[in-house]
């Protein structure tokens, strides 16, 4: 007995030491196994914390990893008699428990790599202890099976390139699963998944389903996630899709989802496919029985090979009677008792346990190393070394080789009459997948043909036409430019849509797109809204009548102040003239000349230059019409104040040319001053420019403003308060004579200005960007010809009248002046020459 076990007559035992194999046997080539059966056994210390000791404890059995130790001997007693026969070699097993801990496992894996006969392991299946594992054996090359991982990690082949997973891992699983769908045409379909598949799942979902139509995905682990499948529907209110992919681990919970689906939803006519872990013919007729209970069902059940395969004797072998057992190993007690406790309800006559579909996977792995094995016996000339024996390290590199670099595809017997070809390709098993498909219409299960890796290969083409037409879209694809909406009472939804045009602002850029997305606030979609531009700007364009005829008047208008200007000055001798004074005259004609192109500014597009050109201009406009007109005001006043007093003007020094040209350049200067402290200390001349938008998405309004507290009020200050009191003096000398009544000239042009800026100001905050513009040319228009025609008409009317000659014209003054004084003789003389030396 070895240590730490029983005798016959004391049944189990409880405790094994760590360091002990649970079976082993001797052999010029030993199988290493790893299992998990039992669990460490701890201990508390004095602080009442738990330490693990030196023993493995079994009062809870893991009955697959015994399964898998008595396969593994099986399998090498039958190996090896044919080794024998052909080679004079034997073949022994050396098999241990992890106890499920990570370091038992790094402890056994070091015994099994210091062995220098042990040329491949059945490795342990947890991913953290395959992990410890695999990095002790790689240093050995010995090449290293296990059931599955789904880990990014472990699929390095650069860290383990001797780790071989006997089954697909998800990624590939995934990956045959969408070339399935692709070749049916499926691309409408609700996905169920067990979390431990969920990977795969994913996988499909985010690079098939999303990607070429539309479904949902539902995690349904357990039988207690049912409720799961109904809600889901309620959720995304509509019906179930056509084809309902199932990717479960477990047959029962399966057969749960499909009662659920058909017998209380009330499915119909749908197409069921199964995940590869749930493909095996002896699941076959639970399923069927579920759906020929209602409705022309579909159903198609992947076949993996290595699942499907029938090991009737190692079933036989495995589940023999417990009594007949002959005990040779640790692992024959451990066997009695799950035989014994778990498999039989009746003691006294023993059943039959079924057997894990670990088992195919495992011995196929195990058969693959002994094949491989078998070829390089065959074929290889191994030196003999002195003493009679040969290299076996040769023999375990050619197997390596063979196996992990080579890929070699080999014909593995798993039992008798059953032989199928196995090839490690990319780290996983590479076998083929028969697709099997059952129609309750017809009541048959027939084959379809074989998936691999990296092909289809359909052997019933009528079987295939007749199941993929079942997934016709209803709807059309969606082109840039417009969005899917979904149709909530059909049955294939969600994935029966209409096409509608994005909305207002709205843009897509792919085919079958859901929601459209919005532009930029500053932008809008185009005509196709299949992209987002700039929004246009508002402004009033060069090519438009507006425009024409405000440009027009510019020159108009400037032609008309030089044509008076030239007049003026071609007959400054005339009374008319002088009694006007010309220096007033130029002055006033100098600011029309500035104004008039300020009318076509207000039309151009604006723009910070733009605008603060226009009311720069205008700024310095009115402050020399203002000025001019308040000298002149003042000045006749003045005069004619003191003809009546017969005294000499009060502001005789003002009144002189040298006065009204300092007058003129003062208030020219504040002016000038204020608009350049402004644009350094204001922020520049910014303030004059706005752009701006109704509403989001709507085209940019440019326009020139002036409401600004430092720009608006202080320049034009000055200029009002001139204007205001031209306006009272002009009122007070309305009566004075015909020919000295420039006044009233004045009040007249003066009096059209006040009119125009109510008006304007009446219709200005109220009108659009484009409507100012075309507001501020007509005032400014208006303004600058009601002063020209004003001032300047009536003096060109005396000019050009040919019966009036010099002395007429005085003759006429000195009567009316006289005529208004009311004095006569000496006094009347007196005033007369007074007013013609200050004229």
């Amino acid at each position: 007995t070895l240590p730490g076990v029983a005798g016959e007559d004391e049944g189990v035992c409880q405790v094994r030491y760590l360091d002990t194999p649970i079976a082993a046997k001797d052999g010029d080539f030993i199988i290493g196994g790893m299992f998990q059966i039992g669990q460490l056994e701890y201990t508390d210390n004095d602080n009442g914390t738990k330490i693990p000791v030196q023993s493995c404890s079994y009062s809870g059995i893991s009955e697959w990893g015994i399964q898998k130790a008595i396969a593994l001997r099986m399998i090498i007693e039958k190996e090896n008699e044919r080794f024998k026969k052909d080679f004079n070699k034997t073949l022994g097993y050396e098999m241990y428990d992890t106890c499920m801990s990570s370091a038992v496992t790094g402890r056994i894996s070091a015994a099994l790599a210091s062995n220098k006969k042990v040329i491949g392991v059945s490795g342990v299946d947890y991913k953290e202890y395959t992990k410890r594992s695999a990095a002790i054996m790689s240093s050995f090359h010995i090449p290293t099976f296990v059931y599955m991982f789904n880990d990014d990690e472990l699929m390095t082949g650069s860290m383990y390139p001797n780790l071989f997973s006997m089954i697909d891992t998800e990624v590939k699983e995934a990956e045959i699963t969408i070339r399935f769908l692709e070749k049916m045409g499926y691309q409408y379909m609700d996905i169920w998944y067990h979390k431990y598949s969920k990977d795969m799942a994913e996988h499909i979902f985010n690079s098939y389903v999303k990607k070429v139509g539309c479904g949902r995905i539902t995690d349904v682990t357990s039988k207690d996630h049912i409720p799961r499948i109904k809600q889901t529907y309620n959720e995304t209110g509509g019906t179930p899709s056509r084809v309902q992919l199932i990717l479960q681990n477990s047959a029962s919970t399966t057969r749960a989802m499909l009662k659920e689906m058909v017998g209380n939803l009330g499915f119909r006519d749908k197409i069921y496919i199964l995940g590869l872990s749930n493909g095996r013919y002896s699941y076959l007729d639970g399923y069927t029985a579920i759906l020929n209970t209602s409705g022309h069902n579909t159903f198609i059940l992947p076949l993996p090979d290595l699942l499907n395969v029938k090991m009737d004797q190692t079933l036989k072998d495995v589940n023999k009677d417990w009594r007949q057992v002959k005990k040779r190993d640790y692992i024959d007690n451990l066997y009695q008792k799950v035989q014994s406790y778990r498999c039989p309800k009746d003691r006294d006559e023993p059943k039959m346990c079924r057997l894990t579909s670990w088992i195919p996977y495992m011995v196929g792995g195990v058969k693959l190393v002994l094949e491989s094995l078998h070829a390089i016996l065959t074929n290889m000339v191994v030196p003999v070394l002195p003493g009679g024996t040969r290299c076996l390290m040769d023999y375990k590199t050619k197997l390596f080789n063979q196996i992990v670099n080579e890929n070699q595809t080999l014909n593995v017997t798993l039992e008798e009459n059953v032989t199928i070809p196995i090839k490690m390709f990319n780290k996983t098993i590479n076998t083929g997948y028969g697709i099997g498909v059952y129609k309750t219409e017809t009541q048959t299960f027939r084959t379809l043909g074989r998936v691999f890796v990296d092909r289809i290969e359909v052997m019933n083409e009528s079987l295939l036409e007749s199941i993929s037409g079942y997934n016709k879209t209803c709807s059309y694809t969606c082109q840039p430019g417009t969005h899917r909406r979904f149709n909530r009472n059909v049955q294939y939804l969600p994935c029966c849509w209409t096409c509608e045009p994005c909305k207002l602002h709205q843009y897509s850029t792919e085919n079958d797109t859901n929601v459209c997305k919005a532009c930029d606030p500053s932008m809008s979609a185009n005509e196709n809204h299949t992209a987002c531009v700039l929004v246009p700007e508002i402004y009033i364009q060069p090519k438009s009548t507006t425009f024409i005829v405000g440009a027009s008047s510019m020159p108009l208008g400037m032609s008309m102040v030089i044509v008076f200007g030239i007049v003026i000055f071609r007959n400054e001798d005339r009374p008319v003239i002088k009694a006007s004074d010309p220096g007033y005259l130029y002055m006033v004609l100098l600011s029309l000349l500035i104004e008039y192109p300020t009318a076509v500014t207000s039309l151009l597009k604006p723009s910070t230059e733009t605008c603060s050109a226009e009311y720069n201009c205008f700024a310095i406009f009115a402050t020399l019409i203002s000025t001019n007109l308040l000298y002149k005001c003042v000045k006749v006043y003045d005069i004619f104040a003191a003809a009546q007093n017969f005294s000499a003007p009060k502001l005789g020094v003002f009144l002189k040319k040298t006065g009204q040209t300092a007058f003129n350049l003062l208030t020219l200067s504040i002016t000038v001053i204020i608009l350049l402290i402004d644009s350094y200390t204001g922020g520049g001349p910014s303030w004059a420019f706005k752009r701006y938008q109704d509403a989001p998405h709507r085209p940019w309004r440019l326009m020139c403003t002036s409401i600004n507290i430092k720009t608006l009020i202080i320049p034009m200050v000055m200029p009002g308060l001139s204007f205001l009191i031209t306006l009272v003096l002009a009122f007070k000398m309305r009566k004075f004579p015909h020919n000295f009544r420039e006044s009233l000239n004045i009040f007249c042009a003066t009096f059209v200005v006040l009119l125009c800026s109510i008006m304007f100001l009446a219709g200005y905050g109220f009108s659009p960007a484009e409507v100012r513009a075309i507001l501020r040319a007509v005032v400014i228009f208006i303004i600058s010809t009601a002063f020209l025609f004003s001032i300047f008409i009536p003096k060109i009317l005396i000019l050009m009248d040919k019966q009036i000659n010099i002395e007429e014209e005085r003759a006429k003054i000195r009567e009316r002046v006289r005529k208004f004084s009311g004095v006569t003789g000496q006094k009347f003389g007196n005033a007369a020459r007074k007013i013609m030396k200050q004229q």
